[in-house]
């Protein structure tokens, strides 16, 4: 694949990602366990039906090759998508994805604690400047908000992390069958907390599959695509770029328009990040390291 459209397929991913607020709120009379549950029952039956098509007799293999490692890998990956559905449905989108942006700095304190990766200059520049900012947005919650959807924010963000150094130890694991274990994982937790609440709707099994059916398993399938031919430095912008247009879809489709602290603290975490991955682009050698968003 040409770089060019590698990078094609990264930003059409990270645009069908950025949908995950609107859905959340097109959701609104479920409870957040039901969302969890069925969206991410869908995810993962469709991802095991993609494998099946793909490996046809091979497929069990295809599973048992993560590995211990990826079974660990699809733990964080199913508890990511626990945090971040409950965050998204508790709390304005703009605050959890702020929130989310500090992913490639957490993922650069947990690769040192466990790999020994040096953490460079670079990096501890943006960790004090995403701290400034993360403390502004906390401050706007004490103020009036709830620290309940912020903090399962954080909870994504660290497990999203984890799964990435992960990623990073078992450089040829493959993500796919860890994404289908993972939202199985996620489905299976909430199973028994979902029949507490109304049932389905017509419009709501049409929104799910829509959106766990459908467009959540291309764009995991399509950030895999282009974890192949980027670097993992380009790769991590796609996290201040979902950012950007996840609140910009939340202000414009459901007219959510964040607070001015977590506004300007989002502002605050978003350069820091950026500057933080664009160093690291004209700083690293041309490898194509695969990382997972």
């Amino acid at each position: 694949m040409r770089y060019q459209l590698a990078f094609a397929t990264l930003i059409t991913a990270a645009t069908l990602a950025s949908f995950n607020g609107v859905f959340i709120r097109a959701l609104a009379d479920m409870t957040d366990w039901q969302i969890v549950f069925w969206r991410h029952l869908l995810i993962g039956l469709m991802l095991c039906l993609g494998l099946t098509l793909s490996y046809r007799s091979g497929v069990i293999n295809a599973f048992k090759k993560i590995g211990r490692l990826g079974i660990f890998g699809a733990v964080a990956f199913g508890l990511s998508l626990l945090f971040l559905t409950m965050a998204l449905h508790n709390s304005p989108i703009a605050d959890v994805m702020f929130t989310l942006a500090l992913i490639p700095i957490l993922t650069a304190l947990i690769a040192w604690a466990t790999l020994r990766e040096r953490i460079q200059k670079v990096t501890w520049i943006a960790m004090i400047g995403a701290a400034i900012g993360v403390a502004l947005m906390v401050v706007g919650h004490l103020n009036g908000g709830s620290m309940k959807g912020a903090g399962l924010g954080v909870g994504c963000a660290v497990t999203v992390s984890i799964f990435a150094v992960i990623l990073r130890w078992g450089r040829d694991l493959n993500m796919i069958p860890m994404f289908a274990v993972g939202s199985l994982i996620a489905a299976a937790i909430a199973l028994p907390f979902s029949f507490n609440g109304p049932s389905l709707s017509g419009g709501n099994i049409v929104i799910l599959f829509l959106w766990g059916g459908l467009v959540s398993p291309i764009y995991y399938s399509l950030f895999v695509v282009a974890s192949r031919h980027i670097r993992a430095a380009e790769f991590m912008l796609v996290v201040p770029l979902e950012t950007i247009l996840s609140v910009l879809l939340a202000w414009l489709v459901l007219a959510e328009i964040p607070s001015t602290n977590s506004l300007l603290g989002g502002i605050i975490v978003i350069a820091a990040v950026s500057g933080m991955v664009i160093y690291r682009i004209y700083q690293r050698p041309r490898t194509h390291t695969p990382l997972a968003p």
